[in-house]
């Protein structure tokens, strides 16, 4: 029925992987890049390579190639922003713009976990332009702790003296981004995957994958993803299906925990409404090691919520 139907896509460093997906299944696909030679962009049928904030010219490229449904495979703040015009210009996209914004900011998703009574760890923010002192900071968030920009503008730093402290501030107020920084919990990090598509929610398992250790991230020495008992591991999952379903999230989400190695607790550190499934520098290969394909799940999710597949 949808033989030669061409998808767009706006993917990033998941382009490769879901360009694959999408012409093993017989679709042909228009791709969009912030920059050249973006993955995927050697596979695709049509390429353009354009600021995804320049709205005119991707819409008329995909219109040009008579693209009316997008796949979002990036969680960049532009894409989600250019998913917004999309839908706005009659384009439709696989992901949910209000609840990308929610998990998007850092800030409004922990407000709302804590209104589930779900644990994260405690936090403070400092707006870009509040000065605030260092004291007044440690007396609530003792070091070490984890300084981040609210909307993920730079990666997060572990700050283990109050130099560091000082300097990771003033590096997410360069971005011009507010600071959120957050109590530092000394555990075993893992990732669930949870599938949802408004009707339907399923977690694919805990996967052990670290951001910390996988990105180098400063601070993070001797950050680790162990595996957990399956009581655990059930726990676990059960929380991040609760949180999809009671914040009504869809799509092929990301949930990120730590589970404190002295206490168990089990505490959530953010979501990501857009898992990245690039072939290199994402957490594909710790899925794979699980038997899952996790860009051929997003493919299939998208689709169907695109209503290409049932």
């Amino acid at each position: 029925m949808f033989l030669n139907t061409c998808i767009g896509l706006i993917a990033g460093h998941s382009g490769d992987s879901l360009t694959d997906i999408l012409k093993r299944k017989g679709y042909r696909v228009a791709i969009v890049g912030g920059v050249k030679n973006e993955p995927g962009m050697d596979k695709a049928d049509f390429e353009l390579v354009e600021d995804l904030s320049n709205y005119k010219e991707i819409i008329g490229f995909f219109r040009e190639h008579e693209v009316n449904k997008v796949i979002i495979g990036t969680g960049h703040h532009k894409a989600i922003l250019l998913a917004d015009v999309l839908e706005k210009s009659g384009i439709k996209t696989n992901i949910n713009y209000s609840k990308s914004l929610l998990a998007k900011d850092k800030i409004k998703f922990k407000e709302e976990l804590i209104k589930l009574e779900i644990a994260t760890p405690k936090y403070l923010s400092i707006d870009v332009n509040k000065d605030v002192s260092i004291d007044e900071i440690t007396g609530k968030i003792a070091i070490p702790c984890v300084v981040k920009s609210s909307v993920d503008a730079i990666q997060p730093v572990k700050a283990n003296s109050v130099a560091e402290l000082k300097e990771a501030i003033e590096k997410v107020k360069a971005t011009n981004t507010v600071v959120l920084i957050e109590e530092y919990i000394k555990g075993n990090d893992c990732t669930v995957a949870v599938e949802s598509n408004g009707k339907n929610i399923r977690s694919l398992g805990v996967t052990y994958y670290c951001k910390a250790k996988e990105y180098r991230l400063k601070g993070f020495d001797g950050a680790y993803s162990r595996k957990m008992s399956e009581d655990k591991e059930s726990e676990i999952c059960k929380i991040a299906v609760e949180i999809a379903k009671q914040l009504g999230f869809t799509g092929l989400l990301r949930i990120d925990f730590i589970v404190d190695e002295c206490s168990e607790k089990v505490y959530v550190l953010e979501l990501n409404t857009v898992i990245v499934t690039g072939y290199k520098g994402s957490a594909y290969p710790f899925f794979k090691k699980q038997g899952i394909d996790i860009a051929e799940v997003m493919i299939s999710n998208s689709l169907k919520l695109l209503g290409l597949e049932t």
